[in-house]
């Protein structure tokens, strides 16, 4: 190659590299990643090539293309970068996707070139606390609300008179232009509402709000009427900074909106909400005078007047010198606010403080579930009036964590209730031995069974049960007896608890096996069923209940001093009172048999003419059962 030709490559490559440049100070950095990739083909001189391999990496970290930056910063770092910081942005990307040990080890690495970082202290800190709150999440559920969500970014939900309003950069956002920075539309606002256990389809919100650029993070009153959102890139498109403008709904019509008074053309003034007296709106800004990118800020507000004061910092217990954004008042005057300065799980995780005094509160993190690797920021608190179930959402919010749809998702916070979990095991009462595949059933008040299930190999099972609903709990396997039922009572229960139960089952004895039923007794000469008497059928009740398919035989017996054929008789008079007792109590009459023995089956040896004590022949006047079948089916 002539050395003519030489120079104009070199020009021409100097003229690319320029452009990219102004590109990525323009903050166009998704458009400046693919110029740089370009360039990164081209270019053969090892030290240019990694510039702007750098440059590839860093413009999709600015752009929040997680995905592609590490990527490409995992390419860089095995490289002879000479900057150090590339480290520590490495490490932040671990971060991203929750790989918080490696990423500690970027940090400790970054910290040995910088002793005493305190960026690099605090994400230390942060790797620790992210993996503890990772491993002991609060008591929420999150989940994608599927239905509102595209591969492009929605983000920045608002909940307000049933219905979510948000912005995307879907297809069906106003106009064709591309918003450089991310390489999607420029975003519009949407609206949709719940429709049974899904959504309506969302739409644009109407009216005359939305253009063919930037309009984002919104806050409407509870009426509908008065509607504060960000606008940025101005009305042309060629604005660089982003502006608060206010609109009101006249006739179903959005009027034109306008920039608030304390806008400026030199500083961003964003993410608009307004506390619930209606006093202050809270906003972020990268005004000067902060602490760090943006901060949050609130400036009173007249609304007799409609007049503002001056912006207030909240100050350095909730702003950082990183970015501080996207403000939420809630109702009971707490602030939540996403920020990427203070210790987090990954990206933007969602905070709150609260004003004491004049002083906002340290900030507290919200830690999992609600905070990810991600991106999570924008939340929104439905009012409580309008919580009616258990499992309605409590506050939407959005995030680009792993698992998404697309970009930044539409994600509902749900309280998770306590839970009241029962473990046991099912022994054979005599060895002591463990039953395996013994079933356990949970029933309500009713008798209505809740679920099943078996015990395991060793005996044992495990479940959660219902709130708020006293249970009973019992066990049987085939050939045993099963248990007394043991009531669970989780009523009122505030934290999660766990209770032990075990049964142990008597084996069901053969046919020849009986029972003597203790306490039965009789009047003399008389087979009425005593209150004495009455107790130990009661518990044969429950017995026979308990263990539906058995049927048995009731077996009567005298001792010896009457005579025989009378003894017979009065003996099967008993056994039938004993019968008929427990078919008022509810027993099937088919599963009974009535037996008298009268004096033919003597426990000893006190036959006629045979002198023995009270208590020997009260030995022989028993009532006795033995189960006769344990396949009982009751008859249609």
């Amino acid at each position: 190659m002539s050395a003519k030709s030489q120079q104009v490559n070199s020009m021409q490559l100097d003229l690319e590299m320029n452009k990219a440049k102004l590109t990525f100070d323009i903050k166009k950095y998704n458009t400046a990643a693919g110029l740089y990739k370009k360039l990164y083909g081209k270019i053969r001189d090892e030290a240019l090539q990694n510039d702007m391999l750098y440059m590839v990496a860093e413009s999709y970290r600015r752009a929040n293309n997680f995905k592609q930056a590490y990527e490409w910063y995992d390419k860089l770092v095995n490289t002879k970068y000479p900057d150090v910081r590339i480290i520590y942005s490495y490490g932040l990307l671990l971060k991203n996707f929750e790989r918080y040990e490696e990423a500690n080890r970027q940090f400790g690495d970054y910290l040995f070139e910088v002793p005493g970082d305190k960026n690099a202290l605090r994400e230390i800190k942060a790797c620790a606390e992210a993996q503890m709150w990772k491993a002991n999440p609060k008591r929420f559920t999150v989940k994608e609300v599927a239905a509102l969500n595209t591969e492009f970014s929605d983000y920045s939900p608002f909940y307000v008179k049933g219905n979510l309003i948000w912005s995307s950069s879907r297809n069906e956002a106003t106009g064709n232009e591309i918003f450089e920075w991310t390489g999607q539309k420029c975003s519009d606002f949407f609206t949709a509402s719940p429709s049974g256990n899904s959504w309506s389809k969302p739409g644009n919100l109407k009216g005359g709000i939305n253009t063919n650029f930037n309009e984002g993070a919104g806050w409407m009153d509870s009426t509908g009427s008065v509607f504060y959102f960000t606008q940025c890139n101005g009305t042309d498109g060629k604005g660089m900074n982003c502006k608060i403008y206010v609109s009101y709904k006249e006739n179903e019509t959005w009027v034109t909106p306008r920039p608030l008074p304390f806008c400026s053309d030199s500083f961003s003034v964003g993410h608009p909400a307004m506390s619930a007296d209606g006093k202050r709106l809270f906003f972020a800004s990268d005004m000067p005078g902060g602490f760090g990118e943006k901060d949050i800020y609130y400036i009173p507000y007249n609304n007799l007047k409609d007049t503002w004061g001056t912006p207030v910092n909240l100050g350095e217990r909730a702003n950082t010198n990183e970015d501080d954004m996207f403000p939420h008042a809630a109702t009971d005057g707490s602030i939540y606010f996403a920020s990427k300065g203070w210790p987090g799980m990954g990206g933007l995780d969602l905070y709150k403080t609260q004003d004491s005094a004049g002083t906002f509160k340290q900030a507290q993190n919200l830690q999992s579930p609600i905070n990810s690797g991600g991106d999570d920021f924008g939340i929104s608190f439905v009012p409580t009036a309008e919580i009616n179930k258990d499992e309605d959402a409590i506050a939407y919010f959005c995030s680009n964590r792993q698992g998404g749809k697309g970009d930044d998702d539409i994600y509902a916070i749900t309280n998770k209730p306590f839970i009241f979990k029962v473990i046991g095991k099912v022994l054979d009462k005599e060895s002591g031995l463990p039953l395996p595949l013994a079933t356990i059933t949970l029933m309500d008040s009713s008798n209505n069974t809740l679920f099943s299930i078996k015990s395991t190999e060793n005996g044992a099972f495990t479940a959660e049960l219902p709130l708020k609903l006293i249970s009973f709990i019992h066990a049987q396997k085939d050939k045993y007896f099963s248990s007394a039922a043991i009531q669970l009572n989780p009523v009122g229960l505030t934290k999660d608890s766990t209770v032990e139960v075990s049964f142990s089952l008597d084996a069901i004895p053969t046919e020849e096996y009986e029972f003597t039923l203790n306490g039965i007794y009789y009047d003399v000469d008389k087979a009425d069923i005593r209150p004495d008497a009455a107790k130990v059928l009661d518990s044969l009740v429950i017995i026979l209940t308990q263990n539906p398919g058995i049927s048995i035989e009731l077996g009567s017996h005298t001792d010896s001093r009457a005579a025989e054929d009378y003894n017979l008789k009065l003996s099967q008079k008993r056994a039938q009172s004993c019968v008929d007792y427990l078919t008022k109590k509810g027993i099937a009459k088919d599963r009974l048999t009535a037996v008298g023995y009268g004096e033919t089956r003597l426990v000893n040896d006190c036959a006629d003419g045979v002198d023995c004590t009270e208590e020997q022949h009260q030995e022989n006047r028993r009532t006795t059962f033995r189960v006769l079948s344990t396949d009982y089916k009751k008859k249609r």
